[in-house]
């Protein structure tokens, strides 16, 4: 089923630019930009591939509020959920932080 809209929750925002800053003391900005752009192109594909991938599941006895997804984007996984019409991203973490940690 195709989407029409994708939504990033303010949380998913502010990891978004902390992320690219922190990107940036270790690449050039072209690096950043291309990121931008691989984010981009990711969120725009959620919208006709959403529920193709699989739900995420939390270390238990984490509670969670949505039923969530993930796809990664380099070394970076965007949780999202399926609402309808729209798909939203409520977080962006490093692949290898610790997702119970963070809020969703």
């Amino acid at each position: 089923m195709s989407r029409t809209e994708y939504l990033l929750t303010n949380d998913a925002v502010k990891d978004l630019g902390e992320l690219e800053d922190y990107v940036r003391t270790y690449q050039d900005e072209a690096f950043v930009e291309r990121l931008e752009d691989e984010f981009l192109s990711a969120f725009e594909r959620l919208l006709q591939e959403a529920e193709q991938h699989a739900v995420y599941q939390f270390e238990p006895p984490k509670p969670v509020l949505h039923e969530y997804r993930s796809v990664n984007v380099y070394n970076f996984k965007v949780f999202h959920c399926v609402d309808g019409e729209r798909v939203i991203s409520y977080r962006i973490r490093h692949l290898l932080s610790d997702f119970s940690r963070g809020a969703c």
